[in-house]
């Protein structure tokens, strides 16, 4: 699997679980889903993870940095959510917790495939240069 594969995966996974736990976390702080103050939040998660994945494909310069920045904004909307869930000892907030860790990991592992992805664009730059030195 090409790493531009793993960055879609990885960034829409970590999307959907950041998400899924804000919308969480405005329910238990009493406002509705269906909040005009809620939902630009919540479109705010798929419009970054939509720029990622268009961005993985395109392979342009500072895709690499996009990816990272949101994987980690991802992983902080998950963090946010374990600090925040109430009450923690509940069913309830066991499942966000653990569902909050999962999104942290996966968040983590969105700003590692970015670093890598980087690291993919600036090797194909460096051998496209060797390339034009030999001609």
């Amino acid at each position: 699997m090409k790493n531009n594969e793993k960055v879609v995966i990885v960034t829409s996974v970590a999307a959907v679980i950041a998400l899924v736990l804000d919308a969480f976390m405005f329910v238990q702080h009493g406002h509705s889903l269906t909040s005009s103050s809620v939902w630009p939040r919540l479109l705010l998660f798929i419009v970054l993870a939509i720029i990622v994945n268009g961005l993985s494909f395109l392979k342009m310069r500072f895709c690499g940095y996009a990816t990272i920045l949101v994987n980690l904004y991802f992983a902080i909307a998950s963090l946010a959510a374990f600090q925040m869930v109430s009450p923690r000892e509940s069913a309830y907030g066991l499942f966000i917790q653990a569902l909050s860790i999962v999104g942290i990991l996966v968040g983590a592992a969105g700003v590692y495939y970015g670093a890598k992805q980087r690291a993919d664009y600036t090797k194909a730059k460096i051998e496209k240069m060797k390339e034009r030195m030999k001609k």
